[in-house]
This record gives structure tokens, sequence and C-alpha cells, in this order.
């Protein structure tokens, strides 16, 4: 009875392979999920590259935005998806990188994600507004360190990038203290620091307003100047060459998401970062394209957590 009741199983597992196979070869034949981690509008870069994937891959692909918990909410969505990569997910620094040291407890397991590939990396801009008297690096500091309350800045989120890269800057620079203003987006801290609310901000996304000579930017963290903004230093030139950050977009899928699955999307999404017009649409968003194949993403997201893990638990950041 034994025996029949194995070979039963082994003749149903038999009958499964093919069809897991041909689900495989298949793919994709019905529509992707897309799981963006922020909220609506914020899908500039994303809304252009999405489409030259539907083209190549021959079927829609939907966004969903699933915002909030520092891209928890969207990671863990995807973590509990099938893993039949018709769900993928906008990964970030965030997401991938510090969310597991900022959290003792989140609802997913960010290494266990499945690396489909790397869009691009990010900078963070030293702001000030255009009248600022701060016209430097040096000028900040020492304005900061004969300051009686410490100067303010902004950043999107506690724990955030820009929050990292603004505490490395203090600490590097000696100054005692700098007054750290948290905001929900950028248009807000934005305009606060437009107002004069804030002294300066940390920041990527708001470089436009200096492009259009509304913001100065004094410095960008970054290990060398960054192409649409040549003319700024970088924080090495002007002394503190520790004070760096990549930030980064990628997508990523579920756990266990086959092989053969995986390596067609990053085949396509290599394909579509290689494009002339793709690679100036993203870097006019302040994105530099980065195609990379599965293992450069998986090996430059382990770079980023080795170096962020040390600092992380100095800074002594936790958001339970």
């Amino acid at each position: 009875m034994v025996k029949v009741a194995f070979i039963f199983k082994a003749a149903f597992l038999l009958f499964l392979f093919p069809l897991a196979l041909k689900a495989q070869t298949d793919y994709p034949n019905k529509p992707i999920k897309f799981v963006i981690p922020f909220a609506a509008g914020t899908d500039q870069m994303t809304r252009p590259l999405l489409q030259s994937l539907s083209e190549k891959l021959g079927q829609p692909i939907v966004i969903d935005y699933q915002p909030g918990a520092a891209t928890s909410i969207g990671a863990s969505y995807v973590y509990r998806s099938n893993p039949d990569g018709y769900t993928l997910f906008l990964g970030t620094m965030a997401s991938h990188v510090l969310n597991k040291l900022t959290y003792k407890k989140l609802n997913y397991e960010p290494d266990a994600l499945s690396v489909v590939g790397m869009i691009g990396v990010i900078p963070s801009y030293l702001l000030v507004r255009a009248d600022s008297p701060l016209r430097s690096v040096e000028d900040l500091i020492h304005a900061a360190k004969n300051s009686s309350g410490g100067l303010s800045y902004g950043t999107h989120a506690i724990g955030g990038p820009n929050h990292l890269v603004g505490e490395i800057f203090r600490i590097k620079a000696g100054v005692k203290e700098f007054v750290h203003v948290p905001y929900k987006g950028l248009r807000e801290s934005s305009i606060d620091l437009l107002t004069g609310r804030i002294d300066f901000m940390w920041d990527a996304g708001a470089i436009t307003l200096a492009q259009q000579g509304k913001l100065r930017a004094l410095a960008v963290a970054y290990p060398e100047r960054w192409p649409t903004l040549p003319n700024v230093p970088t924080m090495a030139e002007a002394g503190y060459p520790d004070v760096t950050i990549s930030g980064f977009y990628m997508i990523a899928a579920a756990p266990a998401t086959p092989n053969a699955i995986l390596d067609k999307l990053n085949d396509t999404l290599r394909s579509v970062l290689n494009e002339s017009d793709m690679k100036k649409r993203i870097l006019d968003l302040n994105i530099l394209p980065r195609a990379m194949s599965r293992s450069e993403t998986t090996s430059f997201m382990k770079v980023q957590s080795e170096k962020w893990t040390p600092i992380m638990k100095s800074l002594n950041i936790n958001l339970d």
C-alpha cells in the first residue's frame, strides 16, 4: 500500500513538473502587478520605464501604490505574494538596506526577496536657499558651530538615507547638534526651506529647484561629481570624503521566484535601461541608470549593507 502511494505521488509530481516548466517558459502570459511603496504621483521615473518593459514583455504592467512604514507595507505585500513573477516591487535603499537596521520587527525579510535587477542610483545634495549667506560647506559648518540653538535641516524621514547622510556629516564636521526636521514629502520640506523655516536640507529630488535657481546646492554626497550638475563639488572635495551615500531604485519579486523568470525580467530590464532615450529620461530625473545583472545587483546591495550596518548601530536609530 505504501509502495502504491509512493508511486502515485511520484507520478503526480512528474505530471506537475512540465506544467511548472511551461508556466516559466510562457512567462508572462497575463498582466503584471508592480507595487510602488510610495503615494501616487511619485512615478515620474517608473511610468516610462514600465511602459517600455510592458512593450518588450508583451503584457500590461499595472501600478499598485502601497505607501507607508518606510516602504515596508509594499515590501511585505510582495514578500507574501505568489512566487510566479506576476507581482514585482520597486525596491529602495530603505526597503532592502535600512529597514532591517532600524526596525527590530519587520513583516518581511529584505534579503529573502528575489532580486530582478538595478534601475539606478541617486545621490543626496546639501541644499540651501538661493539667497542664503551660506555659500559653501565650510560656511554652513562655521554657522552651525556658532549657533546657540543649532541649525535645522529637513529630510523625508527619520532613519532614511538623507537623515543618515545628515548625521554622518554632523559627526565628521564636529558639529554638536543639527536640528533634524522630518517631513512626509519633498513638497513640504522644499517649501519650508524656501520660506526660511529650516536652514538647509539633504535631498536629491529637490535638485530641480537648484537647477531653476530657487535653491543652491553646496555639495553632493556622492563619490564623484553628478552628471546633471557637474559644477557642484563633492563632499570629498569639501574635505569630507566619508560623507557619501548611494541611494538606489531596483526591482524585486517574491522569495523563491524561479530563476528562469528572474533572468528574463533582468534581461528585459537591462535592454530597456541601455536604450539612449530611456537613459536620458531617467538621468533627467536625477537618477543615474545602472544596468546590472542579478548578481551585480545583489553584490551592490551587500556593499551598502556592510557600509551602513556599523553606522546605524553607532547612531542608535530605532523606529519600533
